[in-house]
């Protein structure tokens, strides 16, 4: 179940970080809210499946949603989750036409959800908008290519240290106390099997990067920093 209210220049204001925003002045801004509404999700909420129609784009206002696909196995595999400020989906609005992922929101997240058509039409007027969705979709590309890069030349534990890292530095979890992310999704997202997790936390505690005990705590954060550089492998 979802709560929907018109959107409103300030909505979209709050996105002013993510590429294809970050251009807009008060006038486009105005002009882009008349195509999108705000909603409110009650519960977890599935946006879209593999293989939808694209009809629409979103931005995170609140919250956090759950980009999944599926392995040649059936198991479901977490592609990316999106934070507050960010947008997904604008690349199928105007490419492949169909989700090549699925999107799930969790419980209390606060989206804005663009209408596509309205989006197209506003595309071909104003090249403005247009110039600020190719920058978004390379920088999308040149992050992924880094990221394969990442997942193939790292351990376990620097791949996890790298993630609790990425937390700490924007203020997503304080560096103690319960995760904002169930570990299994970790494990899926950073690309390692959830046993690989376990091992990973055992190896960062092992080097006095993490504190002992059930509740999660970085000890050393200059040694956090560290383990994402290192060249060997921990």
């Amino acid at each position: 179940m979802t709560q929907t209210r018109p959107c409103e220049a300030a909505d979209l204001a709050r996105l002013s970080n993510a590429p294809l925003f970050a251009a807009l002045d008060p006038q486009r801004r105005q002009t882009l809210a008349r195509c999108a509404q705000v909603m409110r999700t009650r519960g977890p909420t599935l946006l879209f499946s593999h293989g939808d129609p694209a009809d629409a784009f979103y931005g995170v206002l609140e919250g956090q949603v759950r980009l999944t696909t599926l392995t040649a196995e059936g198991a479901e595999s977490v592609i990316a989750l999106i934070e507050p400020g960010d947008t997904f989906a604008e690349a199928a609005i105007v490419g492949a036409c169909r989700f090549p992922v699925a999107a799930q929101a969790e419980a209390g997240s606060l989206l804005v959800r663009v209408d596509g058509a309205g989006f197209l039409r506003l595309l071909r007027d104003d090249p403005g908008l247009l110039r600020g969705l190719l920058a978004g979709l390379i920088r999308r590309q040149t992050d992924l290519v880094h990221e394969i890069h990442f997942l193939k030349s790292t351990s376990p534990a620097q791949r996890l240290a790298s993630y609790l890292l990425s937390l700490l530095e924007s203020g997503a979890w304080p560096g103690h106390g319960r995760l904002p992310v169930a570990k299994h999704l970790i494990a899926s997202r950073i690309g390692i099997e959830p046993e690989s997790l376990s091992r990973a936390l055992a190896r960062l505690a092992d080097q006095g990067i993490l504190g002992p005990g059930p509740d999660l705590t970085v000890e050393n954060p200059q040694a956090l920093r560290a383990a994402c550089a290192a060249g060997p492998r921990l």
